[in-house]
Parts: C-alpha cells; sequence; structure tokens
C-alpha cells in the first residue's frame, strides 16, 4: 500500500533542508527502485532497425512498397520537430524542477508542458515514428516500415502504463492519482482544454 503522500516525500524534505545532497537523493532513489529500468530498451531499438533498414533494403524488390506522398513527408517533418521541440523542453524541466538536477525527478512537476499532458518528454519518440516515412524517399515504406513503427508505438504507450504504476504513484501517492484525473497521458487536444477550464475555475475563485 502506498502512504498518501508517497515515497520519496522525506526526500523532498530533506534536499529542502539540506540535509541530503541532489547525487544522495538520487543514490536513495535508485535504492528504493523508482528509477526506470531502461535494459530492455536495446531489444525494441534492435527490433525497430532491423525492420526499418536493413530487411527492407535486402527484400526491396520482393515487398512491395508504398509511395509517400511529399506533402505528408513535409507535415511529418514539423511534427517531429514540434515533438522533439516539446520533449527536449519537458526534459530541461527535469533538470530544473525535478529537485536532483538530473532526468531523475523527485519532485511531481505539473507546470509547462506538464499542465497539459503526463508524459510530454515521450514527444522526443515522435521524431521516430516519423522518421520512416521522412526517408521513404531513400528507404523503402513497406509492410515492415509500418511493423517497425508499430513497435515503437506499442513500447512507448505500455512503458508509460507500466511507469504510472511502477514508479509515479508509489513515488507521490495521492497527488500523482489526483494529478491523472486532471491531465491525460498523451492527448493534446484534451489535456489544453482542460488546462483551459482549470485556468477559468481558478479565476472565478480568486
Amino acid at each position: 500500500m502506498v502512504e498518501n503522500g508517497g515515497k520519496v516525500k522525506d526526500l523532498i524534505e530533506k534536499l529542502n533542508s539540506g540535509e541530503i545532497t541532489s547525487k544522495e537523493a538520487l543514490k536513495e532513489l535508485r535504492k528504493r527502485k523508482l528509477v526506470e529500468s531502461e535494459k530492455w530498451e536495446i531489444v525494441i531499438w534492435i527490433a525497430y532497425i532491423a525492420l526499418w533498414l536493413p530487411f527492407n533494403i535486402l527484400y526491396r524488390e520482393q515487398l512491395p512498397s508504398i509511395r509517400i506522398p511529399l506533402w505528408i513527408i513535409f507535415i511529418s517533418i514539423i511534427l517531429s520537430g514540434l515533438g522533439m521541440a516539446i520533449g527536449i523542453w519537458a526534459t530541461r524541466m527535469h533538470y530544473k524542477s525535478g529537485g536532483l538536477k538530473d532526468d531523475q525527478t523527485v519532485v511531481l512537476i505539473k507546470k509547462g508542458p506538464y499542465s497539459v499532458v503526463r508524459h510530454p518528454a515521450m514527444g522526443v519518440m515522435v521524431l521516430f515514428f516519423f522518421l520512416p516515412i521522412i526517408f521513404s524517399e531513400f528507404v523503402p515504406f513497406t509492410l515492415l516500415s509500418v511493423a517497425a513503427i508499430i513497435v515503437l508505438i506499442v513500447y512507448t504507450y505500455l512503458g508509460v502504463i507500466l511507469e504510472e504504476k511502477k514508479l509515479n504513484i508509489p513515488k507521490w501517492g495521492d497527488d500523482y492519482r489526483k494529478y491523472m484525473k486532471e491531465v491525460p497521458r498523451f492527448n493534446f487536444i484534451t489535456g489544453y482544454i482542460k488546462l483551459k477550464k482549470r485556468k477559468q475555475v481558478n479565476f472565478v475563485d480568486e
């Protein structure tokens, strides 16, 4: 059973009082197994790259390819750039406001892009979703390309769900559960609408 204040409440208090350094807090976070394990990521990336690049090139004559219109490639580049920008912004906030001066955090960040979606740092993944489309002029876009994108999307989605269940809820307890009700996981449109409604309520209350 997770305490209402979560498992990092004491670390935040010690950091604020100067009892421990950010390095010591990060070490304790790892000891409590509240840091995401990345040991299986290499398998996913190997599958993604293998499906998209060597397999497509080796079997380009046997596999029917899909011609991607230039306007779709152009939109893919724009969306990739936006995703990267949001992801970098969110990651910078980890270092600035996360309490550890690291990509790992003990502070529940709810401002900036985190006020719209719960996982804006995953915006960097958008680039890899679109790479097979962007480079379709050079590497044939086939069913293997589609499979590569699906592998990455499924991994990202399931990874985020697991992160929330195994790390974020234990870290911040009821604060994170409340945050989950207020802010959607990925849907920027729903997140923006909810943010506007929260701001209107706060303005009326004031």
